[in-house]
């Protein structure tokens, strides 16, 4: 069969490949770099570092040799950005050659740029295989390596596009090539393809991260022998037989075809095809498609995208003591993003109420126009109300100026403000131009000031070699402060801005009410602190419960005569620490008024939440008694911070509290502390066996919980839950629980039905309002629902985190990432948000499930 291919070759393809193969005259020249090639690479490597903070190589060592004939098979997210990633940090900086339409090479001007690029002119309207390829053979022959986009086109997209075919009919009929030139014979090729992602975090973003990632090589020899087991399909034409057959029934079986039209999408694809060369090239694209969608994160759909840059960045956020900046280094961030991903999609109310909440906290950060990392460190400098937090930031932009002057006072519009205005105006509807746009304009703006300055500085010496000299060294060393200080300025001019706005509109009580679940708040102060005993009383663990540390103002505890538990009441000056309880329901409060009696009587009150308290549900708390002692789970309200939380005044109203109702004389003069209980009178309420010695003290909890068991109605939704919202209407229930303001609800729902299946960029979000008018960003009521929405996701993130067994794979991965993340700023690993230390602890003592 294969003596039959190569006899049934037409002699002029033959002899065609041969003169190819030897090289001779000046159409059949191996294509060579020139002096184009070094200028292009040096622009990206002069522009790139400034849009974005970093680019990390992964994988490179499964890259072949430099003289390995190679073809680099990429994703194609950035359009120009992509090229110039490749080519500048591509390893051992082997020079690439790229396809370029043939229509390019007509001017004379972009052909000799072009050509001295190293590109390789393929003309799509050509029908025969070896004079499409012949190019690229020629170059692959030299030991050239042969980048493409088998996708088609640059998209912005959630996930990898279909691939077309024309990588592989290149690779494979190489084969041929060599098989024509060599006079026959079966030909085994040492090309491979190489499977590349070039990833962003945020790829408009400036200051977003990127990753040039490599998978391991695919080898041709699995599908040469089934190519080259027929005829090739261009040489139907030339022996003039029949029309050339379509063997999809819809597209004529040509290269040209399969680099526009033809997808692969799998098995059942491949074996539609007539022609064993056929199959084979459906069969290497489908391997090549699986690679690199192994190589890239992509999601279903653009709500499941968001979402889960959302909980990225919410998990890998802050350090809580330092204000260090965790993010999970490039190299995890495609296993990071995935088992996240795996997380929000998982069945269950857990994960459907986590996707949604943070892809509508997503949608608020887009329609505030600020991003999580800048509203945490806000959040995080303003302990005590936003004037300190505009303050702080105030005094530290104002230490750095004597340096921000000189050093972004030359470059801020050329290199920064122009640079996106023009990217806005050019290129706002597509994405994936964005950061082309800015990173091209910037260096042409940079350049021909640092070009200005140069002659400048000579003109200054009177045109002597020194003075150039000392201009160049003037620019490279403007150059280097630039990029040096240039994350710090932005990163501060963001908080500087988000903390005007803040402090002007003062969004407080109003969010912080908004952000609690559903259901009934208590705050507890005596026994029920305690989570066993919580549990005991309302007949379940909790998990349906949310639990945080918290100051009530204006009230004391005493100890009860004769008793173990205390009475709560109110005097001008005191404060009690205990626990603000979130999502009760109406069946738990009939167990908590039959457990404390007569001697209470509830009342309505403001609590002041800790925010560097973790949100929890009771369950958790119960489980981490392991490694976080009960009778320690108010020691972090010490005075000093109670004092701060009362300064900070961030009132939850709408509270009730059993206070004391029995008259003052049975109480002691002596204050009750929990951490006293816990450690030594606990255990015979909620101990077992002879221990339990106050179990008469839940005989009326009992009665009430049989009660309600027995007049419940059966129903699938757990307690404290409700059914959730179908279709696209839970947007209307998520506008309505962020805002009361009817304006602020409508404009949340435009953003989030046009960002549901649309990129997260502002032209869209500008859309999303027209004929309406936008709502100001500094509105009151848009940033307190921006607040809330923002602890609506870290609860119901928090809450699905709790959910899952410490021992799962999806949450090693995330907590050893958590882990590096920390290592890697010399910080001490311990748990934070959002892992328990049962979590962490589960990760650590098995580091063989580490990543």
């Amino acid at each position: 069969m294969a003596d039959a291919s190569v006899s049934g070759a037409p002699k002029s393809a033959r002899a065609s490949a041969t003169a190819s193969a030897s090289g001779s005259g000046r159409q059949d020249a191996v294509p060579r770099f020139g002096a184009w090639w070094t200028i292009m690479r040096s622009i990206g490597d002069m522009s790139l570092p400034v849009f974005f903070s970093s680019i990390h190589v992964s994988n490179a060592s499964f890259v072949p040799p430099p003289t390995t004939p190679l073809i680099v098979c990429a994703n194609h997210s950035n359009t120009i950005i992509d090229v110039a990633v490749l080519a500048s940090h591509f390893p051992h900086r082997r020079p690439l050659h790229f396809w370029a339409k043939a229509g390019f090479f007509k001017n004379p001007i972009t052909r000799s740029i072009l050509t001295s690029s190293g590109n390789i002119k393929v003309d799509r309207r050509n029908k025969n295989n070896q004079a499409l390829f012949q190019g690229t053979f020629r170059a692959m022959k030299a030991g050239g390596a042969i980048a493409l986009f088998p996708e088609g086109g640059s998209y912005t997209i959630p996930y990898v596009a279909d691939l077309k075919m024309g990588a592989a009919w290149a690779a494979l009929e190489y084969a041929r090539y060599l098989q024509l030139a060599e006079g026959g014979g079966m030909q085994k090729t040492q090309v491979e393809i190489l499977p590349t992602a070039v990833v962003f975090d945020d790829k408009s973003k400036f200051r977003s991260r990127g990753l040039l990632r490599f998978g391991k090589p695919i080898r041709l020899d699995a599908y040469i022998d089934e190519f080259l087991s027929a005829p090739s399909p261009s040489d139907e034409p030339a022996r003039g037989s029949a029309p050339r057959v379509k063997e999809d029934g819809t597209v004529p079986a040509t290269p040209e075809s399969m680099t526009r039209t033809n997808t692969s999408t799998g098995q059942a694809s491949v074996e539609s095809y007539a022609s064993p060369a056929h199959r084979a090239v459906a069969r290497l694209t489908a391997d090549l498609q699986r690679a690199i969608e192994a190589l890239t994160f992509n999601a279903p759909d653009w709500e499941t995208f968001q979402a889960t840059r959302a909980a990225r960045e919410l998990v890998f956020e802050l350090e809580p003591d330092t204000l260090t900046e965790l993010r999970a280094g490039m190299d995890e961030h495609v296993e990071v993003s995935r088992e996240l991903m795996g997380l929000l999609t998982q069945q269950g109310e857990a994960s459907t109420a986590a996707r949604r909440a943070l892809f509508v906290y997503a949608c608020m950060l887009h329609l505030c126009d600020v991003d999580n990392l800048t509203l945490a460190r806000v959040l995080r400098r303003s302990p005590t109300g936003w004037g300190s937090g505009l303050w702080s930031t105030v005094r530290a932009m104002a230490l750095r100026l004597p340096l921000y002057i000189p050093v972004f006072g030359p470059t801020l519009v050329p290199m920064y403000l122009a640079p996106r205005a023009v990217a806005h105006h050019f290129a706002r509807r597509e994405e994936e131009s964005l950061s082309s746009v800015k990173t091209l304009v910037g260096f042409v703006f940079t350049s021909t000031l640092y070009a200005a300055l140069v002659v400048k500085t000579m003109q200054w010496t009177r045109w002597t070699p020194p003075g150039l000299l000392v201009g160049i060294a003037a620019v490279w060393w403007l150059h280097d402060l630039n990029r040096s200080n240039i994350d710090t300025a932005y990163g501060l001019v963001k908080q500087l801005r988000l903390g005007w706005r803040l402090w002007r509109a003062k969004p407080s009580s109003a969010s912080t009410q908004r952000t609690r679940k559903s259901g009934r708040s208590m705050f507890f102060y005596g026994t029920l602190v305690h989570p066993r005993i919580l549990a005991r009383v309302i007949g379940s663990a909790g998990a349906h419960v949310r639990v945080q540390n918290a100051v009530l103002d204006g009230a004391t505890l005493y100890h009860v005569r004769g008793e173990e538990y205390p009475g709560l009441v109110r005097t001008p000056t005191g404060m009690v620490k205990g626990t603000l309880v979130t999502g009760l329901t109406d069946a738990d409060v009939q167990c908590l008024d039959a457990f404390e009696g007569d001697e209470y009587v509830r009342m309505r009150v403001g609590v002041l939440p800790d925010p560097s308290a973790r949100v929890e549900c009771n369950e958790t708390r119960i489980a981490n008694a392991g490694t976080a002692p009960l009778h320690a789970v108010l020691s972090s309200l010490t005075s000093e911070r109670m004092e701060q939380v009362r300064a900070r005044g961030e009132v939850v109203e709408d509270v009730e509290v059993y206070a004391w109702s029995a008259g003052r004389e049975k109480l002691e003069e002596r204050v009750w502390e929990f951490d006293v209980f816990a450690r030594e009178h606990a255990a015979r309420w909620i101990g077992e066996g002879a221990q339990a010695e106050h179990e008469h003290e839940y005989q009326v909890v009992d009665a009430v919980q049989a009660n309600i068991t027995a007049t419940q109605t059966m129903t699938s939704t757990p307690p404290g839950e409700t059914p959730p919202a179908a279709g696209k209407a839970w947007i209307e229930s998520a506008a309505s629980s962020l805002s009361s303001d009817v304006g602020i609800q409508e404009a949340i729902r435009c953003v989030c039905g046009q960002l549901s299946d649309k990129p997260s960029i502002q032209f869209y979000v500008d859309r999303a309002f027209a004929p309406r008018k936008r709502p100001s960003l500094s509105n009151p009521a848009l940033l307190a629902a921006l607040l809330a929405a923002r602890q609506q996701a870290r609860d119901a993130l928090q809450s699905l985190v709790d959910s899952i067994a410490p021992d799962t794979g999806a949450l090693d991965t995330l907590i050893a990432a958590h882990a590096r993340a920390l290592h890697s700023h010399h910080l001490q690993v311990q748990p934070h948000w959002p892992f328990t230390p049962a979590q962490y602890a589960a990760t650590r003592t098995e580091p063989k499930k580490s990543i």
